[in-house]
């Protein structure tokens, strides 16, 4: 019983210390990361974004479905995520569609087409006119697998309108690419912009 208790006390004690310290997303990056470290959602930003969204304007469509991911190790630290996969139809034709990869449990974390935890505020790129000063917004990675030299971003607000849940995602390009080969595509299938998306 005695070397139960000793290697349960040792098991806490390596647990504990392998997350340790806890820093709040809102922290992350301000005097550099720190190997082991739990970049933790303290005040539930994340969740708010959770579910399924979609922009529809005519016969295209924007889908958006998140989840959030909590103490995902990256090897080097522990941290929450908002990751997500979307679906985009242009003029009645689907173009893409990644969503079924989002409960596709051979695909880890860090490989969903949407992922990160970024906290901006209100004067952030891209700036958001409608924010108040000290709202904060989420930005995260965007990616078109089929385009995946190319860098892009997503900043995305949450915001109740007439008691309907809505996101604003901003696209846009984050960094100049290399391409592949000459002709290759310079953007990805989901045209840069401004969407807004309501809650399934």
């Amino acid at each position: 019983m005695k070397h139960t208790i000793l290697i349960f006390s040792i098991l806490c004690i390596v647990s504990c210390g392998a997350q340790s310290p806890i820093i709040s997303l809102d922290d992350k990056g301000l005097d550099g990361i720190i190997n082991n470290a739990y970049y933790k959602d303290v005040d539930n930003d994340l969740d708010e974004y959770v579910g399924t969204w979609v922009y529809e304007n005519g016969d295209t469509s924007f889908t958006i479905s998140f989840a959030k991911k909590t103490q995902s190790f990256n090897g080097k630290w522990y941290e929450d995520l908002l990751v997500g996969d979307y679906q985009y139809i242009a003029n009645g034709v689907e173009v893409l569609n990644y969503l079924p990869r989002l409960t596709d449990p051979n695909i880890n974390d860090g490989q969903h087409t949407i992922d990160g935890n970024g906290v901006i505020y209100k004067n952030y790129f891209p700036k958001c006119s409608e924010c108040g000063i000290n709202e904060r917004r989420i930005v995260l990675y965007f990616s078109d697998l089929d385009r995946n030299y190319l860098s892009s971003e997503i900043a995305i607000r949450h915001f109740t309108e007439s008691g309907v849940e809505k996101i604003k995602v901003w696209l846009y390009d984050s960094d100049s690419a290399v391409l592949p080969y000459e002709g290759a595509p310079e953007e990805i299938r989901v045209p840069y912009g401004e969407y807004v998306l309501v809650k399934q």
